[in-house]
């Protein structure tokens, strides 16, 4: 079983890489500062620490696109915003970008091979258990 023990220490230290890198607040220099690589993103309530919403971006875009066009900016049906107001958190989706601005910060990590991050991502999950997820 020593093939477990090394498998689950490689996800521990990449989920340990993402709650390490810094954090990015959800303000006017939150688009400049995501990269446009694949990665893995988990977004969070600074004053409670609970984590709502997480999950990987693709290369189309990258995390630059997955974090801040999908869920500050967009009004998909599946996005934080959309799940703010669908939960009762949040009155709007303008309300609910207000109150991600005021609230949240998010963490990224770039993690270029599509497998290194499609693992990643499944157990990021289940550590974090984020409120909201697809």
């Amino acid at each position: 079983m020593g093939w477990l023990t090394e498998r689950v220490g490689e996800l521990t230290r990449i989920v340990e890489r993402l709650l390490s890198s810094p954090e990015l607040l959800f303000d006017s220099s939150l688009r400049s500062n995501l990269p446009e690589e694949p990665g893995l993103y988990a977004i969070y309530v600074r004053e409670a620490g609970e984590y709502i919403r997480a999950g990987r971006a693709d290369a189309a875009g990258g995390l630059r696109q997955r974090v801040y066009q999908n869920h500050f900016m967009g009004d998909q049906e599946g996005n934080l915003r959309s799940q703010l107001v669908r939960s009762g958190r949040c009155s709007s989706l303008e309300d609910a970008k207000s109150w991600i601005r005021n609230n949240c910060a998010v963490r990224v990590l770039v993690v270029r091979d599509d497998e290194e991050r499609r693992w990643g991502e499944h157990f990021m999950l289940s550590v974090l258990r984020p409120r909201f997820s697809n």
